[in-house]
């Protein structure tokens, strides 16, 4: 929760790293020293919103995208930047910002200037501002682009050494004394010894083999490696707006050509299911959430006994849920270093698909008493719905007639910029909690809940009549998947003991959409 002290504005700071390479570019620590020293000596409360990626996509910045969304508090007095390409170099990026701010009554606060823009002149001084920048990103990136096509044709690798080579200091593939054998016996097995890339994955875990970070390599890590032109000695690059640039010999080849070519035609070959379908999409896929941490929970092919690894036999292996740990992603794992793990403890898929199975028929009874209770009429708020929408919707729109009423006030002098972003505040708190109410009725009427809870019902009745596979990931598992998204939000599970020495009891609650 931010606190602010009577008197003092509080802003939002927004810090970025730099893609430019010149001597002007702050970094973030930089930045950030500068921007609250500003906001110090201008007797300002801040909260930062730091951005480590360098994405110009607005998308690809999750910490703008937080700020944004806290900006629609109505807490804030505006945001505070070094300079305003550190929002958007893009021109019309920049004018939808703009526009949120005026709409939201917030100011931009930068280290030499600082724009109200319910004020058209500020507005007009951005606008002339945010193309300077642009124009100046344009002309860095063509610079940037020339130097790099010139050192890739000179057999440059940009980017980290894929899996069996190292660097030198030209930037050069080397290859990696102990990492390239790994990656020729994948070739070799993949295309002389006629392995699949599960069977593959088996064989170097049983050799012990690991990537660099000590991990297993996965399927989709051997995807990536038998996929590589690099490995056959090739710098391949295909830069947007410029011709495909390959260099041949580039560096020392760690498989034959005839080896690689080989490899491409046996990957189209065997790929039978469209792509989608490669990732095991399994019935109970992104359904299960632990109900502690709650973490979505993810599975996969685990041997039933010793005996069964040890031949690699197939037929004994079955599909499981992962703990809560096991199903975080590689980020999040590394942030939980030294943290303590949750309890939840992993199931046999089959297990619990048959008790949401079972879930499922009891609540096929529970929807036919509230489809009677609605006809029957029990609920006498229903009838009102209709009406309360109408009168919310009018409410809102005369809201929004209030909010520019209070713009153009602004631009006659009638108001002050601090009054109208006080009074503009007020109108969108009273704005948000109608959409809220809004939200509440939808679907509420008879007709419609009738209809939606006949559709619910049909869902479930066609899901139990299926024929579920547990232990394949086919079109049969992903049409079960696709119903059970629709017909269920999230399945709460929990298990506190593991299954050694025998089948322990496990909990399920399920949120139904």
């Amino acid at each position: 929760m931010v606190t602010v002290n009577a008197g003092k504005k509080l802003v939002a700071i927004y810090v970025r790293k730099s893609r430019l390479k010149d001597a002007d570019a702050l970094e973030i620590s930089r930045q950030l020293e500068l921007l609250t020293d500003y906001a110090d000596k201008n007797n300002m409360e801040y909260e930062i919103f730091s951005e480590e990626g360098s994405s110009e996509d607005w998308d690809g910045r999750p910490e703008l995208q937080r700020m944004m969304m806290e900006l629609r508090r109505n807490i804030y007095d505006g945001v505070l930047v070094t300079d305003q390409d550190r929002l958007t170099r893009d021109i019309t990026d920049f004018g939808l910002f703009v526009r949120f701010m005026k709409n939201e009554g917030l100011m931009l606060f930068t280290l030499n200037k600082t724009y109200n823009f319910m004020n058209d002149d500020d507005i007009f001084t951005s606008g002339i501002q945010s193309e300077m920048d642009n124009h100046f990103m344009r002309m860095t990136k063509r610079k940037l682009r020339r130097g790099r096509i010139q050192a890739i044709k000179k057999g440059v690798y940009f980017g980290i050494a894929p899996y069996g080579y190292t660097k030198n200091e030209q930037k050069h593939l080397l290859p990696h004394p102990e990492e390239s054998k790994v990656v020729q016996d994948i070739f070799n097995m993949y295309v002389h010894e006629g392995m699949n890339m599960t069977e593959i994955q088996e064989q170097l875990e049983l050799r012990g083999i690991k990537n660099r970070k000590g991990k297993s390599i996965n399927v989709r890590a051997l995807s990536i490696i038998l996929d590589n032109v690099a490995y056959r000695g090739v710098v391949h690059y295909e830069l947007t707006g410029e011709d495909v640039i390959t260099v041949e010999e580039a560096h020392p080849a760690l498989v034959d050509a005839e080896t690689f070519n080989k490899a491409q035609v046996l990957r189209v070959e065997r790929r039978k299911v469209p792509q989608s379908q490669q990732k095991g999409l399994y019935t109970l896929s992104k359904l299960i959430v632990c109900s502690k941490c709650k973490q979505t929970l993810s599975f996969c092919m685990k041997y039933g006994n010793r005996e069964g690894r040890a031949k690699l036999d197939k037929s004994s292996r079955h599909l499981y849920l992962l703990n809560c740990y096991a199903s975080k992603g590689a980020r999040a794992k590394a942030e939980m270093k030294g943290l303590e793990r949750c309890s939840n403890n992993g199931i046999k898929i089959s297990r619990l698909q048959e008790a949401i199975l079972n879930k499922l028929r009891e609540h096929l009874t529970e929807i036919d008493a509230e489809i009677e209770a609605v006809l029957s009429g029990s609920n006498d708020i229903i009838s009102k719905v209709a009406q309360k929408q109408q009168e919310l919707t009018l409410q809102y729109n005369q809201l929004d007639k209030q909010k520019k009423n209070v713009q153009d006030g602004f631009k006659m002098g009638i108001y002050e910029a601090e009054e109208a972003q006080a009074e503009i505040r007020t109108i969108k708190e009273a704005q948000l909690s109608i959409e809220q109410e809004l939200k509440n009725l939808e679907g509420a009427d008879a007709k419609s809940e009738v209809e939606k809870q006949k559709k619910l019902k049909a869902k479930i009745e066609l899901l139990l009549s299926m024929e579920h596979t547990v232990n394949e990931s086919n079109e049969t598992s992903m049409r079960a998947n696709k119903l059970l998204h629709d017909v269920i939000d999230k399945v709460w599970y929990w298990k506190e003991k593991n299954d050694v020495g025998g089948e322990k009891p496990f909990e399920i609650s399920i949120e139904y959409k």
